[in-house]
């Protein structure tokens, strides 16, 4: 987490940036009542990744409806990476190695680790697989 935290966005990776751009206007669509399929499409679109979308709006979801807590991000535009967003992006960095669970319990309930885990490691290797 302490990787992400109050660091500039404009010095993160590129997957780290398209991320926390993802998560930002799941969050800001979804409080909104807009479409999150509409405001997610042309960004997964652009980072040639359209496949990802479904598995990353099935997590941030699961975040949204078993979370232990509100999702809580920064607007799109804001500078840096706030704590919510940091353990996020941690997440994601994780995998779906075995300290990904403890990370994930962190999160939401029990029943959501398993298939929070599931989508992001599915998001994970379409990123990975686009960035060759």
């Amino acid at each position: 987490m302490y990787l992400y935290l109050d660091r500039p966005v404009c010095a993160l990776a590129e997957r780290d940036a398209f991320l926390l751009a993802a998560m930002r206007t799941w969050v800001a669509a979804a409080r909104t009542g807009r479409c999150v399929c509409r405001a997610l499409s042309s960004g997964f679109a652009a980072r040639q990744a359209p496949d990802a979308m479904a598995d990353f709006i099935t997590a941030m979801a699961m975040l949204d409806r078993r979370g232990l807590e509100p999702v809580r991000v920064a607007p799109i535009v804001w500078p840096k990476v706030t704590d919510g967003e940091a353990r996020l992006l941690s997440l994601f960095a994780l995998g779906s190695g075995p300290h990904a669970g403890r990370a994930a319990a962190a999160l939401v309930h029990d029943e959501a680790i398993a298939p929070l885990l599931g989508a992001i490691d599915a998001v994970r290797t379409i990123l990975e697989e686009t960035a060759a």
